[in-house]
């Protein structure tokens, strides 16, 4: 402490001086010129002082690095030094991560572990401790279960920044699990993320005056305000199915009189698109194009999160004492980044990394997780019935959005069994953590394979396998397949994989590099579009099919879940 004062009042050199640079004060907005002086990591100056080294900033804007206000590692599917390796050019370099899949999966060890393969990597991993493992109680089965006391645990470590999001099924449901998991958190003063999507009031105010602090599940403009109105952060996303930034933000430009309480989080992004489009940058520079200005575009990436978070101490904002996570832009409004330092230390520079991943021993207990039951046949994964046909609900996948819808079809018996009939198909969970080996059952509509089938290990939040098939067939070989592979997604015809994605680090992420696992998934959409199906990320869509706790319906291995209602629901409403 007493080396960065010497160093502001020039008594000693400090360890990097950045000059020739403009400096975004994302306080009131200012853009002035300046030379950033950094010792220990931190910024000591804006004025300049004497200095060990020194960087030419020729005349780029400096901005704070980017955060992403709620996202999902595992959703990535790469171990954090290969999603560094990608978000670093992106500038974004403080993560505010849930790892409620990790925790399902491997609970509170596979949690820490997770945290300790950031360890020398050039990215802040701020851990929002996992509400919801599981998500849904009786309602699905997980490989674990966080209650109150081992939240509270977690929350005492360092890297530990808020309560992880919480739906509203669960918060409003009175038991006092979740509530002791609120009271612990705010007692810590730690913010509780939020998880509601198209609540309405009263349950709005309810839910609000448990003291959730933001929600990133708005799809409607209306839900915004209604949020606003009750304190509640608005995390607007923009993943690879969850499309909210656009719907959100367009209707509000010129009503709203400032963003202040708004902050940019993917959610759920795979690596394809974060190669292709970008990560928080991409929401900068598309919030900038529908019309916001880009001083408030780039608070809603740095200074606001680290506001709302309690964090602005040591991030967000290019000041004295805080962390030196910079990044130098050739173009402001275009979000050009040139240069990205991590704690004073250059570690991308004019489109080339400065930074050398080092990969790190993934235990096998961490590698081999996925059990499904033996001798499963075809018939295990349809539904029997008596009869000619039968009216049941179906899932139908509303594209590039995490909500769908539930409709009502005729589907023919044959053989005992009702048989999907396209545009609908069959889908099925099986439960893979070797905790009973249940089956869920149903009936999807708008993945429209015409043959085949696909199915993931990634599978909200329970993270059971999922298959959806036109073929029975080729759905129990995509199990077998995946189970063998230890994870992953797959593409299967005529009993045979067309493409595999192995994600073997707890059945959902990959060792592998970036570029080879982004090359795998390109491979496995392509073969997903061989055999009919139209959405553009189908894996991604087929990950969220699982989740109880976004309406209108979602399959888990205990069968089919009414997320409006909280309760399980048969699938066939009438026989005939």
């Amino acid at each position: 402490m007493f080396s960065h004062i010497d160093s502001a009042l020039g008594g000693r050199p400090c360890d990097l001086e950045i000059s020739n640079v403009s400096i975004l004060d994302v306080y009131n907005g200012e853009i002035f010129d300046g030379r950033i002086c950094v010792n220990g990591g931190r910024i000591v100056s804006l004025s300049g002082c004497r200095s060990r080294r020194s960087l030419d900033g020729k005349g780029m804007m400096a901005v704070p690095a980017f955060f992403d206000s709620h996202m999902h590692v595992e959703a990535t599917m790469l171990v954090p030094w290969e999603l560094a390796r990608i978000l670093i050019p992106h500038g974004t370099l403080e993560l505010m991560m849930d790892p409620h899949e990790v925790g399902n999966v491997a609970g509170m060890d596979g949690i820490r572990f997770l945290v300790s393969l950031f360890e020398g990597v050039p990215i802040h991993p701020l851990v929002q401790v996992p509400s919801r493992v599981p998500s849904a109680p009786g309602l699905e089965t997980a490989g674990h279960h966080l209650g109150p006391e081992e939240v509270a645990e977690l929350l005492r470590e360092p890297w530990a920044v808020s309560l992880g999001e919480l739906n509203y099924q669960n918060a409003l449901s009175g038991k006092e699990e979740y509530l002791r998991k609120i009271e612990t958190a705010l007692s810590m003063g730690k913010v509780v993320n939020g998880h509601a999507p198209g609540l309405r009031p009263p349950e709005l105010d309810a839910y609000a005056a448990l003291g959730i602090g933001d929600d990133h599940e708005s799809v409607e403009p209306w839900e915004v305000v209604e949020k606003l109105r009750r304190g509640i952060w608005i995390l607007v996303r923009e993943g690879t199915t969850e499309r909210n930034l656009e719907g959100l933000l367009r209707p509000l430009i010129g009503k709203m009189r400032d963003f202040r309480f708004f902050a940019f989080c993917t959610d759920d992004k795979h690596p394809n698109d974060i190669l292709t489009e970008g990560h928080i940058d991409y929401c900068v520079r598309r919030a900038i194009e529908l019309g916001i200005d880009p001083v408030e575009a780039i608070r809603m990436a740095t200074l606001n999160p680290a506001l709302h978070f309690r964090l602005d101490a040591d991030l967000g904002s290019l000041a004295p004492h805080r962390l030196a996570d910079i990044l130098l832009l050739r173009d402001l409004e275009r979000v050009e980044i040139d240069t990205v330092l991590f704690e004073g230390r250059v570690v991308f520079r004019n489109g080339g990394l400065i930074w050398s991943p080092r990969p790190k021993e993934i235990p096998e207990e961490y590698m081999r997780s996925v059990h499904v039951p033996e001798g499963l046949r075809p018939m295990d994964l349809l539904i029997g019935a008596k009869g000619e046909e039968a009216l049941v609900r179906v899932i139908e996948i509303v594209p590039e959005q995490i909500v769908n819808r539930e409709v009502r079809r005729w589907l023919p018996i044959e053989g005992g069994f009702i048989r999907a009939q396209y545009p609908v198909n069959h889908l099925a969970v099986v439960e893979r953590h070797g905790r009973g080996g249940g089956i869920g059952r149903g009936f999807v509509e708008g993945f429209s394979l015409e043959s085949g089938a696909i199915a993931s290990t990634v599978a909200h939040d329970h993270h059971n396998l999922v298959v959806v098939g036109a073929s029975p067939e080729d759905m129990v070989a995509a199990v077998r397949i995946l189970e063998q592979a230890g994870g992953g997604f797959v593409a299967v015809r005529d009993s045979k994989p067309l493409a595999l994605v192995p994600l073997p680090f707890l059945g959902l992420m990959s060792t592998e590099p970036a570029e080879k696992v982004v090359e795998a998934l390109e491979e496995a959409n392509e073969a997903a579009k061989e055999l009919g199906c139209p959405l553009r990320a189908p894996f991604m869509q087929l990950e969220f099919v699982t989740l109880p706790t976004v309406p209108d319906l979602g399959m888990t291995d205990l069968g089919l879940v009414d997320a409006r209602f909280f309760t399980l629901v048969d699938p066939v409403l009438e026989t005939k």
